[in-house]
């Protein structure tokens, strides 16, 4: 018998088992799927296997409470801001150093989301052929990764890990609500399963597929499970239990009427963000390493943004602004005052408004901005909701001058403005505009810009980037559905400059 974990019960589960083993961990909202996820990282990082956890709802940062873990992405509780350019220095970091690592993908785009995974996985596939040592990689909501009866190379690569890693020392742990979306093949390949409770009807049939029980007996037996029970299946080993409670804070809870206070986290050590620095030549728009505990230094700790990496343009057009305009918004809160429709000029703006910036409470975009409203998105499904308030603080992040951009356009759509236009909207003057457009906006597709016999010109182009990004959810979520998260960002993007208003 090897290193014991403390799972629940009496699970006959040690640490060396885990070594190149595919883990899945499945059930419903509610089952206590996430609370199991989280109490087997709490035993692996308890004995310093390393790990990436790959967390799109920035839930598992708690795990920082009692292990120093490395918590790089875009999101509350990072550690770095990291883009999509560094993602091969902190796999490599994590790999070779032992390091843990948290990937919150929570406030990066769908196709941003992609492109960092496939070259962190990449990474890690290629280093594991080298070094030989025992890693785990863990994917939440996995069903988005690797969805049954559709190839992508992002699928091929997880697969790859979770069915071909065992020779490379890597292992995986798939965790998802919705067990018949996953690929199959991963699912019949996994040597570990803890089976929470499910009540579609095509999950079940899954668990038939999983469980050695007559389907009609695994119905029963799955149906009565409770909060925390499931079935754990190991080879011949299949046994009914109930996993213990993580220790940890479990930032992914369900809201009720008790308080809950976020525990004081460990913070990760300075040398090894400076190393990850070093290693990916990460600069600051004035040149300096940009790794570093976020929150701890000294003055105001939004003088400057915090990223690993950071795109020559981007320093470029940071560099060529204001202060004010250069600095990230206090936990990427966003002001709440509503720039409509109305208030925005349908000609062209004025020749020179006042345009004043309304003062910014702390706070996370998504709890300023308020719950997604009914009447502007229907009933959307939680994942679409949770994908629109991601959205909206990524982009309460951006310089205010971007804010004010986008703001202005998405209000004033779908017409397009040439640059003289917009610049006395957003008060600052043409040339910063013509010499350092908004290239992160026009990357991410929601700005459209025109070349045209009188010059250069801008137009929003919301409903193109809502039927592209929120795509992935057909068919869950059809025509209608897109219009509503359209309105919805439509509504709360034109909070993001402030409001407009005559001087006195």
């Amino acid at each position: 018998m090897g290193t014991p974990l403390v799972i629940g019960g009496d699970l006959p589960l040690d640490l060396e088992s885990l070594v190149g083993q595919c883990v899945a961990v499945l059930g419903i909202r509610g089952s206590g799927k996430s609370n199991t996820a989280g109490v087997i990282f709490e035993e692996l990082l308890k004995h310093q296997y390393p790990l990436t956890i790959v967390d799109i709802d920035g839930e598992y940062y708690g795990l920082k409470e009692r292990y120093e873990v490395l918590v790089a992405g875009m999101g509350e509780g990072v550690d770095v801001e990291v883009d999509v350019d560094c993602a091969p220095e902190i796999a490599q970091a994590s790999m070779e150093r032992n390091v843990p690592v948290i990937l919150d993908l929570s406030g990066f785009l769908s196709s941003e989301r992609t492109e960092f995974l496939k070259s962190y996985l990449s990474t890690l596939w290629n280093l594991a052929g080298k070094l030989r040592r025992p890693y785990v990689i863990a994917i939440e909501e996995a069903h988005e990764f690797i969805p049954q009866g559709v190839r992508t190379e992002l699928k091929e690569l997880i697969t790859r890990v979770a069915l071909r890693g065992r020779k490379r020392g890597l292992g995986a742990i798939i965790i998802s609500q919705r067990s018949a979306k996953v690929e199959k093949d991963v699912l019949s390949q996994a040597g570990i399963l803890f089976l929470h409770r499910v009540v579609h009807e095509a999950d079940m049939r899954v668990y038939g597929e999983l469980l050695p029980w007559r389907k009609s007996e695994v119905k029963e037996l799955v149906s009565a499970l409770e909060t925390g029970d499931c079935i754990f299946v190991n080879g011949e080993t299949v046994l009914p239990t109930h996993v213990r409670k993580r220790e940890t804070f479990h930032a992914g809870f369900t809201p009720s009427l008790h308080v809950v206070v976020s525990p004081e986290l460990r913070r990760v050590s300075e040398s090894l963000l400076e190393a990850i620095g070093r290693r990916g030549g990460a600069t600051s728009p004035e040149g300096t390493v940009a790794a570093k505990p976020r929150g701890c230094e000294e003055g105001d700790p939004r003088d400057e943004p915090l990223l690993v990496s950071a795109s020559p343009d981007t320093r470029a057009r940071q560099a060529a602004l204001p202060a004010e305009a250069r600095r990230p918004l206090e936990g990427g809160a966003v002001s709440t005052a509503l720039l409509s429709p109305s208030s925005v000029p349908k000609e062209a703006p004025p020749a020179g408004p006042d345009v004043v910036q309304e003062p910014l409470p702390a706070g996370r975009a998504s709890a300023l901005a308020g719950p997604v409203g009914k009447d502007s998105e229907g009933p959307l499904p939680e994942a679409v909701r949770r994908h629109v308030e991601r959205l909206v603080a990524r982009l309460g992040r951006q310089t205010l001058l971007d804010r004010r951009f986008l703001a202005f356009l998405v209000g004033s759509g779908p017409r397009a403005y040439s640059a003289a236009q917009i610049a006395a909207w957003t008060d600052c003057a043409p040339g910063v505009i013509e010499r350092t457009p908004p290239r992160d906006l026009l990357e991410m597709g929601l700005v459209v810009r025109e070349r045209r016999t009188d010059g250069v010109h801008y137009r929003s182009n919301l409903k193109a980037f809502v039927a592209r990004e929120f795509g992935v959810y057909r068919p869950q979520i059809g025509p209608q559905e897109l219009s509503w998260v359209a309105q919805s960002l439509r509504e709360r993007l034109a909070t993001l400059g402030g409001t407009a208003r005559s001087a006195p």
